[in-house]
């Protein structure tokens, strides 16, 4: 990775909030609405069975075109199946989740002390996929919104990563070459493949580590945001 860069730009979903926290909150809090009546035993079952088959129904809806809506009425409807409920009530709530979401933000591990410590020294930015009206909301509901000179939201432009257009929309607001800028992400099919395509400089963030994952030359990862600013140094 050349050095020095003048622009680091990340990815918001799995890599400064945690998207699995605030999906499950965002299921919690609609219970809790919903069914008030259900116990802590109860959510937790719910929440459990959620968890398991919210990846693959997103996956699939989004492949078929799927609307938002419909999607996570197609994960309610599997889950309430699943645990012999009827989903009417919930089904009838679909609006109350994405405005309950749009509210929600769990960050990651060190995220804003990484945003604090980096934008001292670097422009940051954020190319994220998604939802103008709940990716906007919950980088303010996170307090993180001052951070970042440029933010980006695929639903916004009409490109999702990994289209290397949206990366260059980005550099472009900023007048920032790519090779003068570094993607953080946490995704190798959206974040990595579009950061490359667009020739910029990718780190991986990964928790859980690569995982016997071959990486491109070039290509660094971390398993915790608070090592950013070593890996920069």
């Amino acid at each position: 990775m050349p050095q020095p860069y003048r622009a680091i730009f990340f990815d918001l979903d799995g890599t400064l909030l945690d998207l699995i926290a605030c999906e499950r909150e965002t299921v919690r809090r609609l219970l809790a609405q919903t069914y008030p009546s259900f116990g802590r035993a109860e959510t937790d079952h719910f929440l459990s069975a959620y968890a398991q088959i919210s990846p693959g129904q997103w996956a699939v809806g989004l492949a078929a075109g799927s609307t938002r809506e419909e999607i996570v009425t197609a994960i309610l409807s599997a889950v309430c199946a699943q645990r012999d409920m009827d989903v009417s009530g919930l089904s009838h709530s679909i609006a109350l989740y994405w405005q309950l979401f749009a509210d929600i933000a769990v960050l990651e591990e060190g995220a804003r002390e990484t945003l604090e410590s980096l934008s001292a020294q670097y422009r940051l930015g954020l190319i994220s996929n998604g939802y103008p009206d709940t990716q906007r909301p919950r980088l303010g509901a996170a307090g993180l919104l001052h951070y970042f000179e440029t933010i980006v939201v695929s639903g916004e432009v009409g490109w999702a990563k990994p289209d290397p257009r949206i990366f260059a929309h980005a550099l472009g607001q900023m007048e920032i070459a790519p090779g003068d800028a570094l993607y953080v992400g946490d995704s190798t099919s959206h974040d990595l493949a579009g950061a490359l395509n667009a020739r910029l400089d990718f780190c991986l963030y990964r928790p859980t580590g690569h995982g016997g994952l071959s990486l491109p030359p070039g290509v660094r990862l971390v398993t915790a945001l608070s090592q950013l600013a070593a890996l920069l140094a």
